[in-house]
């Protein structure tokens, strides 16, 4: 008979939100009614009251508004956004550099509802060879690894990354990318 004194008081609780929320629903119409009833006599007074115009004046003047106000629209959007493309189009096409002896590229990203700019498919290049580099790992030796831990996919290429690169995992080292491309666009175009 547990179940039923929980079903119970659930369903009480229930019904006691319900009421509360409810009432509260009910009181604020009732406090708001003159209010409300003011409103829908102005919104009938308005549609009831005859037009005056001619019908093809009324024809012509819905055209120029729908035909006006997009276009007013759209040239306050290209003027808002015109005084910033200066720098914003010098801002997405800065997408590869050379930076720690190694050539990184990246895209631009803007997330759904996100204020600013981030990185994505950030790549990381051999700047001799022009190969991807990748984390080395050695499974045949336990718990060892081998320095530098990012070397050059292609095979037969020797370039080493930077003596203090080293012992940097690639996501050690793509954070550090990521900051230093943060630095560069802050010098080249921030304010």
């Amino acid at each position: 008979m547990a179940w039923w004194k929980d079903l119970g008081k659930d369903s009480i609780s229930g019904v006691i939100v319900a009421l509360v929320t409810g009432g509260g629903g009910i009181a604020l119409i009732v406090w708001l009614w003159n209010y409300i009833k003011q409103f829908f006599h102005w919104l009938i007074n308005i549609l009831s009251n005859p037009v005056t115009l001619p019908l093809w004046a009324l024809l012509a003047l819905s055209t120029l508004l729908l035909v006006i106000l997009p276009t007013i629209g759209f040239v306050m959007r290209r003027r808002g956004t015109s005084k910033d493309t200066g720098q914003k189009g010098i801002f997405f096409g800065y997408k590869n550099d050379t930076i720690f002896e190694m050539l990184v590229s990246w895209d631009w990203y803007k997330g759904y509802g996100d204020r600013g700019y981030s990185l994505n498919n950030l790549q990381m290049r051999c700047p001799k060879c022009g190969g991807l580099l990748s984390e080395h790992s050695s499974i045949a030796y336990y718990n060892y690894t081998p320095y530098p831990i990012i070397k050059c996919e292609f095979k037969g290429c020797d370039w080493k990354v930077a003596p203090e690169m080293e012992r940097l995992n690639y996501e050690d080292m793509r954070t550090r990318l990521a900051r230093e491309i943060d630095r560069r666009c802050f010098q080249k175009f921030g304010n």
